[in-house]
């Protein structure tokens, strides 16, 4: 799940990276939170690659776009549970996806790309590149656990290498990028940060201005709507009061 406090956030002055400022976000202490699904945070980095220009990381076709959207796909049942015990139980409060355990993560990184090599023999490449690359971030944990994951992984995607057509290892490697960056601008927009922020595969800057964003320099063909769903913590008693809502967001 991505945490979206419901809190005033004083915008900082300064630049910070965006995973910092989405890290912020998911710690923040707060009574009422929005709820994101992994499933609908990939959903809006799959839209927002589709709309890439192709001179940052090559063509993002229909494909390699939906392969995102599926990405954290394996999260569903986890968040399903979640839902279920904060409507069972308003004092709760809502687990961000960087709570998980590694063994949850895993599981839930396994059927994420096991439902993109359903799709696409590409679609598991990519995604099981993307998580073999975030497992170096998470070194510091269950070394074991990890180190099994990775020789896992590493032996999928040979496999599924041979029935992938693009033949350049360095353009299946800027679509790694393309999903990489596109799953961080999800997750920073879906945690509904202030923060302007940097990221570093494109150099690119998010400015916050209210609720304006100015991306620097523009990595879209055109200027566009995108938007997430999100539910309410705890769901307001009222019947008339909105348990849920969709986030627009002009970029």
């Amino acid at each position: 799940m991505v945490i979206f406090p419901i809190t005033g956030e004083a915008p900082a002055k300064e630049l910070v990276g965006a995973w910092q400022a989405v890290q912020e976000r998911e710690q923040q202490a707060s009574s009422e939170f929005w709820m994101v699904t992994q499933p609908a945070h990939a959903a809006l980095a799959g839209d927002l690659a589709a709309a890439l220009t192709d001179d940052l990381f090559g063509s993002v076709d229909a494909t390699i776009s939906r392969s995102i959207a599926l990405h954290d796909a394996g999260w569903s049942m986890d968040d399903a549970d979640q839902i279920h015990q904060l409507r069972a139980d308003p004092k709760l409060k809502p687990r961000s996806f960087l709570d998980a355990s590694v063994e949850e993560f895993l599981v839930a990184w396994k059927k994420s790309i096991d439902t993109a090599e359903k799709f696409a023999p590409i679609g598991g490449y990519l995604v099981s590149r993307h998580f073999e690359r975030l497992s170096e971030r998470d070194a510091e944990k269950d070394r074991e656990a990890l180190a099994h994951f990775l020789s896992q992984e590493k032996q999928r995607q040979k496999k599924l290498r041979s029935r992938i057509s693009l033949v350049e290892e360095q353009a299946l490697e800027r679509l790694v990028d393309a999903l990489q960056f596109c799953d961080l601008l999800s997750l920073y927009l879906c945690s509904g940060s202030k923060r302007s922020v940097t990221f570093d595969k494109p150099a690119l800057t998010v400015k916050r201005a209210g609720d304006e964003y100015q991306l620097e320099p523009f990595p879209f063909r055109e200027h566009r709507q995108f938007s997430f769903s999100a539910m309410r913590h705890p769901a307001e008693l009222d019947k008339k009061a909105k348990s849920g809502a969709i986030f627009y967001i002009n970029l």
